[in-house]
């Protein structure tokens, strides 16, 4: 038998995390001295203990831990590391991305040019929107239920039989920034039918955005920056059109997203 300290040692975790993990069910020790309290763990225990380190490694979180330790299904075992792998690679295409304007800000600074000029370049327009109907779906959602939610609403119009005559979109009705329960609308472009609405036309403030979606706060800032400066009012729901997405392009450089603020002058 090994003692805390000892157990500890050996699977370089603190004993603080291992009375945790006693406290919780994860791991217990093998016997507790009736007298003192002391924990005292098997040798047998040492590879289960380095196995909840690796999937901690591994981003699963304690109860996603407890699940696993619990089954003996290996197939279920293979589709939760798998399902961990694929988001690993999304961070980090992320970090990826983020080094990349590192490196840009990095080579501005050194030559003397503020981090946040790159804003100075972003084009606004003024353009009059027309009147379209759309085919769409209002609820509030994570942002991260986004492409789940768009692909729903793709199958109810397949099921209806609804053509689309445009690129998909989002109108974001929330006053504040919430990415676990945004009052979100998504939608595309459609003829006149059931289950349509008008999408207002009329004059609308607008940029677009080629890169990434993580560029997207610059753009809103530069819009609202722009309709202050040239006394507009916000008059109704920004929203965004994705011309294309990140299936069908080759890198996130290619993205194309369209954004509108419909105004009014003061």
């Amino acid at each position: 038998m090994l003692s805390i300290g000892e157990f500890s040692k050996i699977c370089t975790v603190t004993t603080r995390t291992l009375r945790h993990y006693d406290a919780i069910n994860l791991i217990k020790p093998k016997h507790i001295n009736p007298e003192n309290g002391y924990r005292y763990y098997d040798v047998s225990q040492i590879r289960q203990m380095l196995l909840i380190t690796r999937l901690k490694n591994y981003n699963f979180s304690l109860e996603e831990i407890a699940v696993l330790l619990s089954t003996d299904n290996t197939e279920y075992f293979i589709q939760q590391i798998t399902v961990k792998k694929a988001e690993i690679h999304v961070q980090m295409k992320q970090y990826q991305t983020i080094e990349k304007q590192l490196n840009f800000d990095l080579k501005n600074l050194k030559r003397g040019v503020p981090i946040m000029s790159f804003m100075d370049d972003i084009k606004i327009s003024l353009v009059e929107t027309k009147p379209q109907y759309i085919f769409s779906s209002r609820q509030h959602m994570k942002l991260s239920d986004f492409c789940k939610r768009m692909d729903a609403l793709v199958e109810k119009a397949q099921a209806a039989k609804i053509a689309f005559i445009g690129a998909p979109m989002a109108i974001y009705h929330d006053k504040e920034f919430d990415p676990e329960n945004n009052d979100t609308e998504i939608g595309f472009p459609v003829v006149a039918g059931n289950e349509t609405r008008i999408l207002e036309g009329g004059l609308c403030v607008t940029a677009v955005c080629q890169g990434a979606y993580s560029n997207l706060p610059n753009m809103y800032a530069k819009l609202v920056e722009w309709i202050q400066e040239n006394q507009y009012a916000i008059i109704a729901a920004p929203y965004e059109q994705y011309m294309n997405g990140p299936q069908n392009v080759a890198t996130e450089a290619e993205l194309i997203t369209n954004i509108y603020f419909p105004v009014k002058k003061l």
